[in-house]
């Protein structure tokens, strides 16, 4: 096939890249855990996060998922926080337990929430608790069954004064305590390729509802390898230091994420 742009590259700029080089975000991530243990991962609030930290709290919520909600292959589960460590954390959790990550605006109306699960399908979410008055209002109408709420300094262990859960979730779950007793369960390794659904990025809406665009694992690959092909000169592996002012429900800082 001709394609006149790869001769605007830079040399040394490949114009194939391997889609497949990683079966799973989940090995990719992984590998990382391993190569670098005892690194910074995330720093925020003053506390850093090594690589093997994340690693174990990640695997804590994945064994819980399972063997607590019966969470399998293929399962919707909403994450809807800011940037914070319970992000990343639980991202890498609910992708080791097989599910389907379906990122939501925490500063989202009910309207719009309302719509996003009902669209989704997604019957668990992990939710910041300053977020829990909107879900509070319309939890009924959608099809969630269990309620996960975060704190600010969840997973580090950094106690920082966080809003209130909102009264009317009465049968929330700590994710306090889903790290705590998920410590103590079995993770069931699944065998996730790169046709398996990753995330469901909603769009922004500007046009009429919004949008849930379905991408696999193979999508976050080939755009980390593009990355990582198109500005070699930002990657120094195990040396990367980057800011993420951009949020991480957005695919843009959630692609960088994956990416260093």
């Amino acid at each position: 096939m001709n394609r006149p742009w790869t001769r605007s590259y830079e040399s040394g700029v490949p114009g194939e890249i391997d889609a497949d080089v990683y079966p799973s975000t989940v090995a990719l991530f992984s590998k990382a855990c391993a190569e670098y243990a005892d690194k910074p991962a995330f720093e925020c609030f003053g506390r850093t996060m090594t690589y093997a930290e994340v690693d174990r709290a990640a695997d804590a919520v994945a064994a819980w998922l399972q063997q607590r909600l019966g969470v399998k292959r293929g399962d919707r589960v909403a994450l809807m926080s800011p940037n914070i460590f319970a992000f990343p954390v639980a991202m890498l959790g609910i992708h080791r337990a097989g599910a389907a990550q379906v990122n939501v605006n925490p500063l989202y109306t009910p309207h719009e929430l309302r719509h996003q699960l009902q669209d989704s399908g997604a019957e668990t979410i992990i939710i910041f608790a300053g977020s829990t008055p909107t879900l509070a209002e319309i939890i009924d109408e959608t099809p969630v069954r269990t309620v996960i709420t975060v704190d600010l300094g969840d997973a580090a262990g950094v106690a920082i004064p966080t809003p209130p859960r909102d009264p009317r979730l009465t049968d929330a779950v700590r994710f306090a305590d889903v790290l705590s007793e998920g410590t103590g369960l079995v993770l069931e390794p699944v065998e996730l390729t790169g046709d398996d659904t990753l995330f469901f990025q909603y769009t922004g809406g500007t046009t009429g509802p919004s949008k849930g665009a379905v991408l696999s694992h193979r999508n976050l690959v080939a755009n980390v390898q593009q990355f990582t092909a198109h500005m070699p000169e930002a990657v120094e592996p195990g040396r990367e230091v980057l800011v993420m002012a951009l949020p991480l429900y957005h695919i843009f800082g959630l692609m960088v994420m994956h990416a260093l």
